[in-house]
Formats: C-alpha cells, structure tokens, sequence
C-alpha cells in the first residue's frame, strides 16, 4: 500500500494545478493519470484560450512567461462574436491568450515536473472506500493508494463522482458539434458560416486545418468518422474540399451539468468532474483552474492540521456559485447563437448591447 496525504485522479490542467499548489504548500501529493504520456488527441488537444484571471494566476506562481512565449494576445474573451477588450481592466494582463490546450499542458507539466509532484501514469482508479481517517483507493495495476483525502479531476464523465454517488444534474445537450483537424486537398474558406443549422467554422491550426460544423440532428458526445465529416462538409459547404488525413475527429454538445455537492466527506470535486459545458468562449481549463487554486491552499491547512475540516466547505460555498454563473454563460451564449429569426433577432440586440462600455466591462469581467 501506497500512503500519500492527497491523491489526484487527473492529470489534467485542473489536476495539474492542484498537485503544483499541495507540493508548493509542502504536502505528500500523486496523480492518477490514464494517460500513458502527456500528448492530448482529440478535442482536448484542440482546446485554446487563457483568459486574464488564469495568467494572473500563472503569473502569482512565477510561470506566466512560459505560456505568454509561446502563445498569442488578443484583445479579450468573445461572446457572439464580439470581442469585449479588456486593455482598460486593472490587471497587469488586460488580455486573453491564444494557445492550444495540448501546449499548455505540455508546459504545466514541465512545471509540476520541477516541483517534484508525483505522477502514476497510464493508471486509472477503479474503486475506493472511505472511512472517518481517509480513503483506500485501489488502482488498475492492481496497487492500493490510502490518502487523507482524494480529489477527483477526472473530467466530465468522472468516476469518481459516479462512485462517490453524486448527482449530476443540468440540462441536456439540444445540439451538437463535430470537431475535427485534418488536411484539405482544396482550400475551405476561413472564417465562420451561419446556416438554418448553426454556426460553423474552418480556420488553420498549425499547418492543418480546424473544424467545428454544426449538426443538423444532435448526437451525444462520441468519436465520429471521417464519412461523417465528408457528409457535414457537403450538407454545410456543397463540397467536402478533398478533406482527409484527420488528426482526430471528435465532437461536442451543449449539454451543461453542475455536480449536487463538491464534497462528499473525503472525497472532493475539482473542474470537470463538478461541471460541464458547451466550449464557447474558452471557459472550461480557466475555471478548472481556478478551482485548483481555491482548493489548494485549504486543503494543505486541513492536511497540515492547521485548519478544521470545516476550511473545506469553504471551497464549494465559494467556488459553486462561480460554476454555475459559467454555466449560464454558456447556456445564453448557445441560445443567442441559434438560427431561427427571434433568436437572430436577440442576437442584434445582445450584439448591440456588449459594444456598450457598460455591458462590455461587466461580461468582459465575469469570463475573464
């Protein structure tokens, strides 16, 4: 058996932070991780965006240059096509960062990786049980984990939510996408397209070329084919411009999901595992990580003995509310996007709305 004061499930950017904050704060921390190494496939990899708050916090820990050489400014977060600019905000960072999600965990690996944090990979956790001093976690090669506390942020089908037996409630997806990167032997024209179905997007990603098209019937989330991206090209474009060679093709849905309680005893929710999302405006890794953040230094009080128990319910008083807020962004973000002529009609008037300083400062604010 295998002790440690704090067992991670995940080794993503929300994983990832946790374990940063728990060693910096001198705790015995390791991460479950599934994957075998630390390259991402899929939409994960495709993922992009920092926002302000997240590079303040980078920049708190000494790491913000890192993730600044390698990706690019822009003014600040989108919504419905509109870029709210943050260049009057108080901040040492008044922008968003364009970066894949698949760098950024290359460079907070690196980070974690220096700090000396503890990561099993190509594990997974199949079971645990609790008990009043900690939880006995047993792992997929067959070892056995006792820890303090176990902190699940493993993504929004998380396992350890679904063994702790928390609720997952929300609302269902009422639309889908398919992602996709891939080669073209035709040039696609970039930039989005609205149709009676949706909205769709081609742009370059790094000598490829990045997808998101609208369904025309929602699907649940899954892998799709490359026959499945020919025939959305065609239905939304009349051609599917020779496309072949994908790195991936994947998809997503609006669907948004907040979990019933962060904590059960000792076992805690952290990103994903406590909330999912449609993707639009790059809020997800940015709120997971800030959850990370909240978490941390609490839970090396309670683990050190410093603070009561109590500490911890801080966390989902304090990090609950923030979710939820994101959920609704999400929510109005995908209801002022639809097709049909009233919500077009929303859709001016919201436009109109955020290109008011006002409005602007206050959205701009909240995703950031």
């Amino acid at each position: 058996m295998k002790n440690h004061s704090v067992v991670i499930v995940g080794a993503g950017p929300t994983g990832m932070m946790l374990g940063a904050e728990l060693k910096l704060a001198g705790v015995d921390v390791a991460i479950v991780e599934r994957r075998p190494t630390t390259e991402l496939s899929g939409a994960r990899a495709g993922g992009r965006g920092l926002h302000a708050r997240t590079i303040e916090i980078f920049d708190m820990r000494g790491i913000a240059d890192r993730f600044l050489a390698e990706g690019t400014k822009f003014p600040g977060p989108g919504f419905n096509h509109v870029q709210l600019n943050l260049s009057d905000f108080p901040t040492r960072h008044p922008y968003a960062l364009a970066l894949l999600q698949k760098h950024t965990e290359r460079i907070m690996a690196g980070w974690i990786a220096e700090l000396g944090v503890t990561v099993h990979r190509d594990r997974e956790i199949t079971g645990f049980t609790q008990d009043q001093s900690g939880v006995t976690a047993e792992i997929s090669d067959g070892s056995v984990f006792r820890a303090d506390y176990l902190v699940g942020c493993d993504g929004g089908r998380s396992l350890v939510r679904k063994l702790c037996g928390i609720d997952f409630p929300g609302w269902d997806a009422s639309t889908s996408w398919l992602i996709a990167e891939a080669e073209m032997t035709e040039k696609p024209p970039f930039g989005f397209k609205q149709t009676t179905v949706g909205s769709h997007a081609i742009g370059p990603v790094e000598g490829r070329i990045g997808l998101a098209l609208a369904e025309r019937a929602v699907r649940d989330t899954g892998e799709r084919t490359l026959e499945d991206l020919k025939q959305t090209l065609v239905e939304v474009y009349g051609t599917d411009f020779g496309v072949h060679s994908s790195n991936f093709i994947s998809s997503f849905t609006d669907a948004a999901r907040q979990a019933a309680t962060y904590r059960k005893d000792r076992v805690i929710l952290a990103g994903d595992a406590a909330h999912i999302h449609a993707p639009l405006g790059g809020l997800g890794l940015n709120l997971g990580v800030q959850d990370a953040v909240n978490l941390g230094w609490k839970l090396a009080q309670v683990v050190k003995g410093i603070s009561p128990d109590s500490l911890l319910d801080t966390y989902e008083a304090e990090r609950r509310p923030v979710g939820a807020r994101v959920l609704k962004n999400s929510l109005a973000h995908v209801a002022v996007r639809r097709v049909d002529d009233r919500s077009e009609i929303l859709s001016e008037y919201v436009t109109e709305w955020l290109k008011t300083d006002e409005v602007r400062k206050q959205m701009a604010g909240e995703m950031s």
